[in-house]
């Protein structure tokens, strides 16, 4: 038995197929306990500059962007990632309890 890994082990795959932005918008929804609204995906960025290269004789001036964080925003206008929560997160409704 070989203890060698291939290529296609060496690099893994997603779990499951990538969340569109509207999804994302969909499970933030649910997650805050939403029932009304319409919302857009909020994406913060954090932008950091500085020297960057290959190794430290060639560095030159760059900058670096990350998401800082993810969250909701009320939506002004429909677009085409906003959701309404009162779709993808409905309140539940609640029995009514019947004498016995």
């Amino acid at each position: 038995m070989s203890t060698s890994k291939t290529t296609t082990e060496l690099m893994p795959g997603p779990v499951e197929v990538p969340l569109s932005m509207r999804d994302l918008a969909s499970v933030l929804v649910k997650h805050y306990g939403i029932h009304e609204g319409r919302f857009d995906l909020l994406v913060e960025f954090q932008i950091g500059t500085g020297a960057v290269g290959p190794d430290p004789a060639t560095l030159i001036p760059g900058a670096l962007i990350g998401v800082s964080r993810i969250g909701l925003m009320p939506s002004k206008k429909d677009g085409p990632t906003t959701v309404d929560a009162a779709i993808v997160n409905p309140a539940k409704k609640s029995r009514k309890k019947t004498a016995g």
